[in-house]
């Protein structure tokens, strides 16, 4: 059997500002989260794509929720995608030779990309597929297909999955100046796991009735990188996932004079499971087995080791 191999993603909640309230609902719970989850596991919201050489259709399928000994049905769900090649340009056989034409296939072949929701962290694992993720065609769509689905419940607020990056690979850049002279990120709000260097930051977007802040902070004579200030807890809380694109630093670092700037925080942290992969493919069909909460459990046992919950202190 082979390695599990998955990204880490944090599930974020963003409203459309572009609808007012009799438009729609907030989405709010993690009930109403799943509600988006299992409707975007229709055909009605398929997703067809094309370039000059190759038509391709997305699919969603196979919602299903674990049941997991000790822990409520619902905390852990999964979906699978499915790109199915239904075009593809190449060199075709005839009777009378080899030419370049467009092959189809009836049915098409599909690639599939395993997503597990662990909805207690609001964590996603996504295992890696090589082949299916060269861009971010993949989360496009993923995200297209919950917007529809979103949009068919009547909710006003779109599901997105943005790269857990490694916790200390942010971090350590902020470290790593010897005057910080600017930190830029965008920070989501929904449901975050408190640390104690978050909390306060938290709790004043809260209750200023904010769910996105975008941060730009400047001094050319240097930030406050203080564990217990503003710059430090904006940056642990991106190192946590709750941010949309990039951080930015820039300053001077030790042994320089000349001002640099690092953009981080852009790329997963990953998990790997030996000896999963080819039983992972099937869980959709033996939810409720043995065989797949010790799957499940296992893949849950990486997400915790690559990215430690809070400490209970901080909770």
């Amino acid at each position: 059997m082979a390695d599990f191999v998955f990204d880490l993603y944090r599930l974020n909640v963003l409203d459309d500002e572009t609808l007012l309230d009799f438009m729609g609902k907030p989405i709010r719970s993690d009930k109403e989260i799943r509600e988006v989850l299992q409707v975007a596991a229709h055909a009605d919201f398929d997703v067809t794509r094309e370039n000059p050489t190759s038509r391709h259709k997305w699919s969603v399928r196979d919602y299903v929720e674990f049941e997991i000994e000790g822990e409520a049905l619902g905390d852990h769900v999964g979906l699978t995608l499915a790109r199915s090649i239904l075009e593809k340009e190449g060199r075709i056989v005839t009777d009378e030779g080899i030419e370049l034409g467009m092959s189809e296939a009836e049915p098409p072949l599909a690639s599939t990309i395993q997503l597990l929701f662990n909805l207690r962290r609001h964590l996603v694992a996504v295992e890696y597929n090589s082949a299916l993720m060269v861009s971010d065609t993949w989360l496009d769509v993923l995200h297209e297909v919950f917007a529809s689905a979103s949009t068919k419940l009547e909710f006003r607020s779109a599901v997105k999955l943005m790269p857990k990056p490694n916790k200390e690979e942010i971090l350590d850049a902020f470290r790593s100046f010897r005057r910080l002279t600017r930190l830029r990120v965008q920070l989501l709000l929904p449901n975050p796991e408190l640390s104690r260097y978050t909390r306060k930051l938290f709790e004043e977007l809260r209750d200023g009735s904010i769910r996105e802040y975008l941060a730009d902070m400047r001094n050319p004579q240097g930030l406050s990188q203080d564990e217990e200030r503003l710059p430090y807890a904006s940056a642990a809380m991106a190192a946590a996932g709750y941010k949309e694109g990039d951080v930015v630093l820039e300053g001077v670092r030790p042994g320089s004079n000349q001002k640099q700037i690092v953009r981080t925080g852009e790329k997963p942290i990953r998990g790997k499971v030996a000896d999963l992969k080819e039983f992972i493919r099937g869980m959709g069909s033996v939810a409720r087995t043995k065989e797949t909460q010790t799957a499940v459990k296992a893949i849950l046992q990486e997400i915790d080791r690559i990215a430690e919950p809070p400490d209970s202190k901080s909770k």
